[in-house]
């Protein structure tokens, strides 16, 4: 009898807290307008969002560029929960490299009074690279949130 494989996690899963309501963090993650003021890596990337079907069945496109490369993300939402939770799928349109099977992201927005936590699992990656990878990007559309959600603060 062969011995199992250990199957490698090809899944990630990522925590901040903001000092914001619930319901405004998710706005953030909601509205076209917000979305693209901070959904990319890094402050360097334009966004775009051209389609964004908030609803179980509704579609989205977000495309990020950077100098003269353009990343477009494109997928499905399978759960929407005002202010609790989304849950969609996620493939990268014009990256075939990162792989052509979809993905599934879950944001989970717990309330801690004053404060939201954010709880993001990204989950079936065709490989522990590509999970790697996604950590890095994630971490970078995290950063960029906080600074959204400060600055609407400020303002």
């Amino acid at each position: 009898m062969a011995s199992p494989q250990t199957i490698p996690e090809t899944s990630l899963r990522l925590s901040r807290t903001y000092p914001a309501r619930r319901e405004e963090v998710f706005r953030a993650w909601t509205d076209k307008e917000a979305l693209k003021r901070w959904f990319a890596p890094s402050a360097e990337f334009e966004t775009k969002v051209p389609l964004l079907e908030l609803k179980p069945g509704g579609r989205y496109r977000i495309e990020m560029r950077k100098d003269e490369v353009k990343h477009v993300v494109v997928g499905e939402y399978r759960e929407v929960l005002p202010p609790e939770k989304l849950v969609f799928t996620w493939k990268w349109e014009t990256d075939p490299d990162r792989g052509t099977e979809d993905t599934t992201v879950t944001v989970e927005f717990l309330d801690h009074g004053h404060s939201t936590e954010v709880v993001l699992t990204h989950e079936r990656f065709v490989s522990v690279e590509m999970r790697d990878e996604h950590n890095k990007g994630w971490n970078g559309c995290l950063e960029q949130l906080g600074r959204f959600l400060s600055e609407r603060r400020e303002s």
